[in-house]
C-alpha cells in the first residue's frame, strides 16, 4: 500500500521526521479530534453494522450495540496499537465483546 507522508521539522534541532498521513490520523484520534472520529465512523460504521446484524438479526439491537461500539473506540483510541492489529481488525474486536455483553 502506497501511504503518503508528510514531513515534519522540529525547529530546535532540524531533525526531519516523516509521519504518514495514517499516523497523523490515529494521533488527531488519539487527542479526540471530533472530525477525525466522523471520518472513522464514515469508513466502519456501515461494515461493522453488517458484521452485527448478521450476528444477532435484530436491527434495534444491533443499532445498540453499534452505538456502543463506537462509543468505546471514541473513550479508548489510546489504547490502539497499530503495530497489532490493523483499525477494523480492533474495531470488531470491540464489536464481538459488545455483541457478546448484550446476548447474555
Amino acid at each position: 500500500m502506497n501511504v503518503p507522508v508528510n514531513r515534519i521539522v522540529d525547529q530546535d534541532s532540524s531533525l526531519k521526521v516523516w509521519l504518514s498521513n495514517e499516523e497523523i490520523f490515529f494521533d488527531q484520534l488519539r487527542n479526540q479530534d471530533g472530525k477525525a472520529f466522523k471520518l472513522l465512523y464514515k469508513q466502519y460504521a456501515a461494515a461493522i453494522y453488517g458484521a452485527i446484524i448478521r450476528k444477532v438479526n435484530d436491527e434495534e439491537k444491533a443499532k445498540l450495540i453499534l452505538d456502543q461500539t463506537f462509543c468505546e473506540v471514541w473513550k479508548s483510541f489510546d489504547l490502539y496499537d497499530a503495530t497489532k492489529l490493523r483499525i477494523f481488525s480492533w474495531i470488531y474486536q470491540i464489536t464481538l465483546q459488545n455483541i457478546r455483553k448484550t446476548t447474555v
